[in-house]
C-alpha cells in the first residue's frame, strides 16, 4: 500500500488514504486485493497510471507497468564525497515504447531477484532522453500480461549496444585533451555538452574530429552514440563508429525558474550575478593546485548560491553578468541554503553584450579582482598591469565593465578630481 500511497502523499494524508483502501475492499465484497484497491483509489485522484509512450520529463512522479526486455549488471562507483554507491539498468516496455529505468544502491542490488520477462509496477521520476529515462523511486512485481512490439532477443540486443541516434545542440565544446591508455599509448579525447528539449548531457568524443569545425550554438545530428547513466546525468560517447552532421533544426533547451531548484536535482538555469568574490586557491586531494569561487545568481523567481571550481572560477565575470548555467548539480551549502556546483559535464555560458570605444581617466587601483581604473562615473577592471596609483588616460575596448586597453598615458593629477574622489569615497 505504500508503494501507491507515494503518488498521492501530497493530496492525502496515510491514514486517510488506508481508510479509502479498506472501504474500496469492503465495497468489492472483499473481491479486490489491497493492490487493486489502491491503484483504483490512485486513479480516483487523478494519478492513473501511464504508458511508456506518455513518460514526459517534466512530471515530478509517475506509476506505469513495463515488461523487462534486458537487465545490466550493477556497477559500483564513488561519489564526491567519497562514498561507494552502486547503480544499474533495466530496459522496459509496453506496448507504446520502451524505457530505460535506472536503479541506485540497494534496489540496484535486487536486480539480481529480477529476470528477463517479468512485468513491474514502477513508480520513479521522469528524466527524459530516448528512449525515456526513469530513476526508480520504488517497483514490485506484478501480476499483469504486456505484450511488446519486437522480440526480446532484439531489444537485448539494442540495449548491450546501448546505441543512441541524437538531435541536439552544441552547448559547448572543452579544449582538446590528452591521457594515457591503460596499455601505456597516449591518446585525445574531447568533452562537449549537449542538450535537447529533454534535457542536458555530458558528451565524450574519443575521436577529436568528430567535433571538427562545429561552433558552441549549432545544432548536429549525432549517429551511435552509446549511453551510460551516473549520479551527474547522463553520459554519451562517440567511437570510431560515430558520425556527426550539422542540421538546421532549431533545438530549445529548456531552463528550470531558480525558485523549483531543488536539493540533489541536476538543473540548467539563467541568472544575473547579484554577488560575486574573488577566486580562492587550495590544494586538491592529489596535490594539485586549483581554484573555487562562490557567486550568487538571481532571476525573476528568486537567487541561489553558484559554485564554480578549477578553470570557471577563473574566468572574468562581474556583477550583472547574465549567466547560463547548464547541468549544475544542486547540494546543500556549506553554511546552509541550496547551492549549484559546476562540475564534469557541466557547461557555464555569459551572455555578452555590447563592445564600446572608450577614452576615458582615472586612477589605476588595487581590488580583490583585479586592477581597475577608478573614474568619475565607475570602476573597470584593466587587462594591463598599469603601476597603482597613477592618473593615466586610457583607450580601448569596453565589454562588460572590463576594458581591453589599447594605448594609454600617464596624466597630471587634478586636484579638484581628486578631492571629489575622496569625498565618494569616503560617503
Amino acid at each position: 500500500m505504500r508503494f501507491h500511497y507515494l503518488l498521492v502523499d501530497d493530496l492525502i494524508d496515510r491514514e486517510a488514504f488506508e481508510r479509502q483502501v479498506e472501504e474500496r475492499i469492503t465495497a468489492s465484497g472483499d473481491l479486490l486485493d489491497e493492490q487493486t484497491a489502491a491503484m483504483l483509489v490512485v486513479r480516483d485522484m487523478g494519478r492513473a497510471h501511464v504508458r511508456v509512450q506518455a513518460l514526459a520529463p517534466e512530471s515530478s512522479l509517475v506509476c506505469f507497468f513495463g515488461k523487462v526486455l534486458s537487465i545490466g549488471k550493477p556497477r559500483e562507483f564513488e561519489r564526491q564525497d567519497g562514498t561507494k554507491g552502486l547503480v544499474a539498468n533495466l530496459l522496459v516496455g509496453d506496448e507504446t515504447g520502451r524505457a530505460r529505468v535506472v536503479l541506485w544502491d540497494e534496489k540496484a542490488e535486487a536486480a539480481g531477484e529480477i529476470a528477463v520477462g517479468d512485468v513491474l509496477e514502477i513508480l520513479g521520476r521522469p528524466k527524459g532522453g530516448t528512449p525515456a529515462e526513469v530513476h526508480a523511486t520504488a517497483l514490485q512485481k506484478a501480476a499483469c500480461e504486456i505484450t511488446c512490439t519486437g522480440a526480446a532477443g532484439e531489444a537485448d540486443a539494442r540495449s548491450s549496444s546501448r546505441s543512441e541516434d541524437l538531435l541536439v545542440r552544441l552547448i559547448a565544446v572543452k579544449p582538446l585533451r590528452t591521457f594515457t591508455r591503460r596499455d601505456g599509448s597516449p591518446g585525445e579525447m574531447v568533452e562537449a555538452v549537449i542538450g535537447d528539449a529533454a534535457g542536458v548531457g555530458r558528451l565524450v568524443a574519443w575521436v577529436p574530429s568528430l567535433l571538427e569545425g562545429f561552433e558552441p550554438g549549432s545544432a548536429v545530428r549525432i549517429t551511435g552514440a552509446t549511453v551510460k547513466t551516473g549520479e551527474q546525468g547522463t553520459e554519451y560517447s562517440l567511437g570510431e563508429s560515430a558520425t556527426v552532421t550539422a542540421d538546421t533544426a532549431e533545438i530549445d533547451v529548456p531552463t528550470t525558474p531558480i525558485a523549483e531548484v531543488q536539493d540533489g536535482g541536476i538543473y540548467s538555469v539563467v541568472g544575473r550575478v547579484a554577488t560575486i568574490q574573488p577566486p580562492r586557491g587550495f590544494t586538491t586531494r592529489d596535490g594539485r593546485a586549483s581554484f573555487v569561487r562562490n557567486l550568487t545568481i538571481a532571476d525573476a523567481t528568486g537567487e541561489v548560491a553558484l559554485v564554480l571550481w578549477g578553470e570557471e572560477a577563473q574566468r572574468h565575470l562581474v556583477a550583472g553578468d547574465v549567466l547560463e548555467v547548464y547541468n549544475a548539480t544542486a547540494r546543500p551549502g556549506r553554511y546552509g541554503g541550496l547551492e549549484l556546483n559546476l562540475g564534469r559535464g557541466s557547461a557555464l555560458l555569459v551572455r555578452s553584450g555590447k563592445e564600446e570605444e572608450v577614452d576615458l581617466t582615472g586612477t589605476v587601483i588595487q581590488t580583490d579582482l583585479g586592477l581597475c581604473l577608478d573614474t568619475a562615473d565607475g570602476c573597470y577592471l584593466l587587462d594591463l598591469p598599469l603601476p597603482v596609483g597613477f592618473d593615466v588616460r586610457v583607450r580601448g575596448a569596453l565589454h562588460r565593465k572590463r576594458i581591453t586597453v589599447r594605448e594609454y598615458e600617464p596624466v597630471m593629477p587634478d586636484l579638484k578630481s581628486l578631492a571629489d574622489r575622496a569625498e565618494r569615497l569616503g560617503s
